[in-house]
């Protein structure tokens, strides 16, 4: 029995787990803050898909993870349009509220 992508064995969806989104947010801090804007960029993918894949899970809409994962991607957003035109400060400000939307309980 092969799994598809974004499924646990059981069929259900899987969740990302929220202690890889938050060292992805801490890795983006540390290579913004580093100057490593094209490494920054990856990592925001990364922490972009994982945020959507929680967005679009459904698990617990308009929870406390959901409303987290929305607040957190609108702060990421701002992170790549601000790697978009070579404002690493402006950057790393975005990706320090990406952090702390993120560990707000």
């Amino acid at each position: 029995m092969s799994v598809q992508p974004g499924k646990a064995a059981d069929g259900k969806a899987k969740v990302v787990d929220p202690a890889n989104v938050a060292a992805n947010l801490r890795d983006l801090t540390v290579h913004l803050h580093r100057g490593n804007a094209a490494e920054a960029k990856i990592i925001a993918a990364q922490a972009a898909e994982q945020l959507q894949e929680i967005i679009q899970s459904g698990v617990e809409p308009e929870g406390i993870l959901m409303g987290k994962a929305q607040q957190t991607m609108f702060a990421i957003e701002e992170v790549r349009i601000m790697l978009s035109q070579d404002d690493v400060n402006g950057a790393l400000a975005a990706a320090r509220d990406a952090a702390k939307e993120w560990r707000v309980k």
